[in-house]
């Protein structure tokens, strides 16, 4: 389907979409076991095939169904990429790699000086993270460590989710965790001497287009490595650390998605609160900001 170019003739497309009729569309998400209405015949989106809480699934973690990787679960593949990095640094294939990383954060812009990125294109966004990178000093061996570690996991892992989408958003979740937030301290000093030292800490959710255009940056400065060196990787990884537990116990297995007769979360669930920002005066919170998941 090709989409109309200018804002109000698209505004015009969905409106149309909208007022359609949904009499032959699927009712519920096509999720094994979930039993919501999809979004467009709970009038509330345009998903024909999922409901509201899976496609925000997948602007969360890049799969309608498979949640993100953890950091425990990609520390022995980081391990074993690190070890095979500090061995291969002359192979070219690395050194291109590690040169272009170097470059994407070197070149990422400068990082704004306040909290709010709203209004700001999700390429720049992504771009401000590689800046924020940048300012903390995270090394390209430790990027391209990151990145062959989420590319060997869903290699290994039998419950993974093989699709290009997911790969890119769990290499940009990886990398987020570096160096994500806003922060900002200060020092002021009181009329008795006393000094304090307000802080804020804000952290921006970590979903939506910006993961994919930062994985996209990542992977095209180190796709050729995993292309030419994956099964050499992976068979270092296997020998220090063993095989994926789904592969050495299939009973450990992840459930890749809810089934029949497992407890699903009701579409009437309460969300959860996660902080997002917090304002310290001191030792003492003075504000915390919490957003519904």
């Amino acid at each position: 389907m090709v989409l109309p170019r200018n804002r109000a003739a698209r505004s015009r497309d969905i409106q149309k979409r909208l007022a359609a009729s949904a009499a032959n569309l699927p009712p519920k998400c096509a999720i094994p076991g979930c039993g919501r209405p999809t979004m467009r015949a709970a009038g509330k989106g345009l998903a024909i095939h999922h409901c509201k809480y899976h496609v925000q699934h997948r602007a969360r973690h890049g799969s309608h169904w498979r949640k993100s990787y953890r950091a425990s679960d990609l520390k022995p593949y980081r391990q074993a990429a690190a070890i095979w990095i500090r061995r291969n640094r002359d192979d070219s294939y690395v050194a291109h790699s590690l040169s272009a990383l170097a470059s994407l954060v070197q070149f990422a812009g400068p990082i704004p000086q306040s909290a709010g990125l709203r209004g700001v294109p999700p390429r720049d966004r992504a771009k401000i993270g590689l800046a924020r990178l940048r300012e903390k000093g995270v090394p390209p061996e430790k990027l391209l460590a990151i990145y062959l570690a989420v590319v060997m996991v869903i290699e290994e892992d039998p419950t993974s989710h093989r699709v290009h989408e997911f790969r890119i958003v769990q290499i940009a979740k990886a990398i987020h965790r570096l160096a994500s937030g806003y922060h900002r301290r200060w020092e002021i000093r009181l009329n008795d001497g006393r000094i304090v030292r307000p802080e804020i800490h804000s952290y921006a959710r970590s979903s939506g287009r910006v993961l994919r255009h930062l994985g996209t940056m990542i992977e095209e400065c180190c796709e050729w490595v995993d292309v030419k060196h994956l099964p050499a990787l992976l068979a270092l990884k296997i020998e220090r650390y063993g095989p994926h537990p789904a592969v050495a116990d299939p009973s450990r297995a992840q459930v890749p998605f809810a089934q029949p007769g497992l407890k699903v979360p009701s579409p009437n669930a309460a969300p959860k609160l996660r902080t997002v920002s917090t304002v310290k005066w001191g030792n003492r919170v003075v504000r915390r900001i919490t957003r519904y998941e």
